[in-house]
């Protein structure tokens, strides 16, 4: 998911442990933590920031952000200030709560037009199941996700 060279914000970073490993792999990291006592010394490559990321400006040229809380009640926010500042890709679990995905930052596509299969809003997080007709329900519709806008969750 991450090439070496690529700017990535670490959002959350915690103990630094996947800065660390981004770092190792060439990427120039900028770790967001608020308690900076756990992102204590880091390695050459990733540079600290002790702030809140709900308030932080996020730099521009950011290749990919990375947002692994799974219970994170502020991933619209964090979609919006990427975007904002043209980042192309989040790499996150906050979505879902169980993997780790890749979400194109990118205009989703319109919500109604996902006729059947599982949807995620990238927008607000939102994410479910569009029920529709049982015949086209195949192994590859429930393989895929559509990335969408303009969900239910955060149209009304």
């Amino acid at each position: 998911m991450l090439q070496a060279g690529w700017h990535v914000l670490d959002i959350g970073a915690g103990d630094l442990r996947f800065a660390r490993q981004a770092a190792a792999l060439g990427c120039r990291v900028t770790a967001v933590e608020i308690q900076p006592g756990l992102a204590a010394g880091p390695p050459q490559g990733v540079t600290v920031i002790a702030a809140d990321a709900r308030e932080w400006p996020f730099p521009p040229g950011i290749d990919a952000a990375v947002l692994l809380m799974r219970h994170c009640a502020f991933y619209p926010l964090v979609v919006r200030k990427l975007r904002q500042g043209g980042c192309p890709r989040l790499i996150t679990n906050a979505r879902w709560g169980l993997h780790v995905e890749c979400v194109p930052l990118g205009p989703g596509e319109p919500f109604g037009a996902v006729s059947i299969g599982w949807w995620a809003c990238v927008r607000c997080g939102e994410a479910g199941f569009q029920p529709g007709d049982p015949d086209a329900l195949t192994a590859s519709v429930m393989e895929h996700v559509s990335n969408v806008e303009g969900c239910p969750a955060c149209s009304s």
